[in-house]
């Protein structure tokens, strides 16, 4: 008998002791000999191995959204995806009606000369207000993403409920992304009593080794954010092309909401 309980609970003692072992060591997501990290972590359930289908999906590309309507997770291959996608925007008034600031992502794996952003300004019912273009800087690579902005001088913004966008690219380009820092970068404000402008100076420098490539036309953009992260004001230069390894640059920002912090960004085709 004694024989018999010392095997029983030598037996549950090695089945907590594998479960537990099992849950200390954690289940590890490996694509290509690379560990994709999650917040959610894989698990084992009835002998079957679930994992996160968001971070398996986008690690090969593979884009995911929740359509709440028919309860269905949508995938969409990296061939059938549209070459921009909006990552987010805001709608700020100003004192000649207002504007739409936001930011584009490639998604795609190719670089455009070319990238149009129209936007379908909607009211409550879903009706177009009108209709706003603009266009990104050339040389947005794959997986970076540019500022915009969309402006309307119509004093309809207390109509705006909504915005469509659509975002077309064409005339391909192989370059490789722009690699710079910023330096000595200053705010300065105008106190001109016929504006009150926000200007941005600074040094760019690149920070790539192959300095035998000229960037040509390159666009040096500024993004504004407040406190909470939303992009309240932005701007745009164009410099001189890159001939060597510094440049300057100076950017004329509109009077705009308070703002905490900013990102530069620097393009070129």
């Amino acid at each position: 008998m004694r024989k018999i309980l010392i095997g029983v609970m030598l037996g549950m003692f090695l089945a907590f002791a594998g479960m537990a072992f099992s849950e200390e060591i954690p289940i590890k997501i490996l694509l290509d000999g690379r560990e994709i990290y999650s917040d959610t972590p894989p698990q084992i359930i009835n002998d079957r191995t679930f994992v996160p289908i968001r971070v398996i999906s986008e690690a090969l590309g593979v884009h995911v959204e929740w359509d709440q309507e028919a309860r269905a997770v949508v995938l969409t291959s990296p061939e059938n995806l549209p070459p921009f996608s909006i990552v987010s925007y805001e709608k700020i008034n100003s004192e000649y009606g207002y504007y739409i600031l936001g930011e584009a992502k490639n998604q795609s794996k190719k670089t455009f000369a070319d990238v149009e952003i129209k936007a379908d300004i909607l009211d409550p019912a879903g009706n177009v207000i009108e209709t706003l273009t603009t266009y990104l800087p050339a040389g947005v690579t794959p997986g970076e993403s540019a500022y915009f902005k969309l402006r309307s001088y119509s004093n309809q913004e207390y109509l705006v409920s909504d915005v469509s966008f659509d975002i077309s690219a064409k005339d391909e380009i192989s370059i490789t992304p722009v690699e710079v820092t910023f330096n000595d970068v200053r705010f300065t404000r105008d106190q001109n009593i016929y504006n009150d402008f926000l200007y941005v100076t600074g040094e760019v420098e690149r920070s790539d080794s192959d300095l035998k490539r000229e960037y040509k036309n390159p666009v040096i953009q500024i993004g504004l954010f407040d406190s909470s992260g939303r992009m309240v004001n932005f701007g745009e230069r164009h410099i001189d092309d890159f001939k060597s390894k510094y440049g300057e640059f100076k950017i004329t920002l509109e009077k705009g909401p308070a703002y905490k912090t900013y990102e530069l960004k620097c393009f070129s085709d």
